[in-house]
């Protein structure tokens, strides 16, 4: 039975706020809490923050700043924590993953290459969706 400070499979946390740059740092402040809570150990937590802050600056990209919510959901699973962030609301927002070159967007996504076991970034109904998955335990690569 997991003790009160501790979270378990299925569980899950959402936080939403405005789509700007400067808040991602609450993304990665309850990533590390709910990673922490999950059981991942202190290099494993490090990867997931610096990860969903990534992931976080993926799905604005191609938007306008400023506009919009960032919808972040951890959901934790039996053995990994998987990480959705959604940018609603914005005009401009990118319908498709970055192909266009951009270097930030390509040094993102090389990021979450090393840091995370799966990723991805699409298009939704007007909004951006991207995506994620560690693994506790695991080594992304």
């Amino acid at each position: 039975m997991n003790e009160p400070s501790e979270l378990g499979a299925g569980d899950r946390v959402e936080l939403t706020f405005p789509a700007r740059g400067d808040l991602i740092v609450l993304a990665r402040l309850v990533t590390s809490a709910v990673s922490a809570r999950a059981g991942f150990d202190i290099e494993e937590l490090e990867d997931l923050r610096l990860a969903v802050g990534e992931l976080c600056l993926l799905t604005l990209e191609g938007s306008d700043e400023g506009q919009g919510d960032l919808c972040l959901e951890l959901t934790v699973l039996a053995e990994a924590i998987g990480v959705e962030c959604t940018l609603a609301g914005a005009s401009g927002a990118a319908s498709a993953p970055g192909g266009n070159g951009n270097e930030t967007a390509q040094l993102s996504v090389q990021i979450l290459d090393a840091l995370v076991d799966e990723h991805g970034r699409e298009g939704q109904n007007g909004s951006v969706r991207a995506w994620l998955r560690k693994r506790r335990g695991g080594h992304a690569a």
